[in-house]
């Protein structure tokens, strides 16, 4: 009976341990719908915020909305997302729309040239791509600053724009996080309506808290509340 009764033992154990596994995983899937849900509703209203201000004067408190909401999730705080989301929209709206200005009427520029310089020498189209890029950059910069540091408006493109010469290395991996992304949705353009620019706001924002972060520790452990740039 006690060779019995161990038996059993023995085939009862491995059960035991299988279930937290199983747990784990079950929660792991969880995580990942919920992300995706969320990074597909952040879609949803980036999409609605633009439209609803007219594209030119929607995106860029679509995008300060959407910063926001990313960043209180990866701080890992609860919210209402549509609700905050509308709420930063409504009173951001002529703020983000001020602080993005520098860079997107220079994307804006540099887009009209390529459209028409389609002719011109390779060189002169890469360099204004490259300068396409720097100023989508800025503005994620810009947008993602304002929502991380207490900062007065007028001070928020300048810093933006150091801090970008300082860390060189930010907007290598904003753009190439921008350019992965573009990558996918071009080859899956029906991700484009539906994840696309929920998930690049929200890689782009963990970069940039990462870099602002990184800055903090480099002088001294600063409040984030403070200066972003030691001047």
């Amino acid at each position: 009976m006690a060779h019995e009764g161990t038996a059993r033992a023995d085939v009862a154990a491995p059960r035991a341990v299988a279930a937290p596994d199983g747990g784990a995983r079950l929660d792991r899937w969880f995580g990942w719908v919920d992300t995706l849900a969320f990074l597909g509703l952040v879609n949803l209203l980036v999409l609605a915020g633009t439209l609803a201000g007219g594209v030119v004067l929607g995106v860029a408190p679509a995008l300060a909305a959407a910063t926001v909401v990313s960043r209180t999730r990866l701080r890992g705080d609860t919210q209402r997302t549509a609700r905050v989301f509308l709420r930063t929209w409504t009173s951001s709206f002529g703020r983000a729309n001020l602080l993005a200005a520098p860079g997107l009427l220079a994307l804006a520029l540099t887009g009209t040239s390529l459209l028409v310089l389609d002719g011109a020498p390779a060189v002169l189209r890469v360099a204004l791509a490259v300068v396409a890029g720097l100023a989508v950059v800025h503005v994620l910069l810009a947008l993602t600053m304002d929502a991380h540091y207490d900062l007065r408006g007028r001070d928020v493109p300048r810093l933006a724009w150091a801090f970008l010469l300082r860390f060189p290395g930010a907007p290598l991996l904003l753009a190439a996080t921008t350019a992965l992304v573009g990558v996918v949705t071009a080859l899956v353009p029906g991700l484009l309506p539906v994840v696309s620019i929920g998930a690049w706001a929200y890689l782009c924002t963990a970069l940039c808290l990462s870099f602002y972060a990184a800055n903090d520790r480099h002088l001294g452990d600063r409040p984030a509340e403070t200066d972003p740039l030691d001047e």
